[in-house]
């Protein structure tokens, strides 16, 4: 499953378009944004962030998914994430990402988080990562891997809050919630 950018805005659709992520903090926003911004053109529809639940449909109100996401973050120590190599998807997906190192603590959150919203797991090994590039042609993998590879070295941070964002008409992601993690 992938990021889907456009969500029906027609005036039946009671639905709307959610997921849940750790956004970078800024100084590997600023790292990342301009390999972002050349090889990916999705790159401004949401800022860099590793994805706890991908896009999901919901007609719960947004009240009713904060609360059950706060009960996870309540109950979720702040998260140490290390980002340590340069993989990609291909031939599956057409995405080359920045390698966030799996820990205990953030596939369970991934784990916790779509059981308590009631979503199917999409993945059966959870792969945490930031998009770098997509929609690179299969014969420019490599070389732009090499490219991307030189330009981000071994970085962590500690994660602190997750954040609800939905998709906004014309497909742009904001979030509506942050949760403090504070378990």
């Amino acid at each position: 499953m992938e990021w889907s950018y456009h969500r029906d805005t027609s005036a039946e659709s009671r639905r709307s378009q959610y997921a849940v992520v750790l956004f970078l903090p800024e100084d590997l926003d600023s790292a990342v944004a301009p390999l972002r911004e050349r090889f990916d053109p999705d790159y401004n529809i949401i800022g860099p962030h590793v994805t706890l639940v991908f896009p999901f449909d919901s007609e719960m109100s947004l009240d009713e998914l904060a609360a059950i996401i706060q009960v996870e973050a309540e109950t979720t120590r702040p998260i140490s994430i290390a980002l340590n190599s340069i993989g990609d998807f291909y031939p599956r997906a057409p995405i080359i990402y920045w390698n966030v190192k799996r820990t205990d603590e953030l596939t369970r959150l991934y784990y916790q988080l779509h059981s308590r919203l009631g979503l199917p797991i999409p993945f059966k090994q959870y792969q945490p990562h930031v998009t770098v590039a997509r929609e690179i042609s299969h014969h420019r993998v490599l070389p732009v891997k090499d490219k991307i590879a030189s330009y981000l070295p071994d970085e962590s941070f500690e994660a602190r809050a997750v954040d609800l964002v939905t998709a906004l008409p014309g497909g742009k992601w904001v979030s509506v919630r942050t949760f403090s993690l504070s378990g």
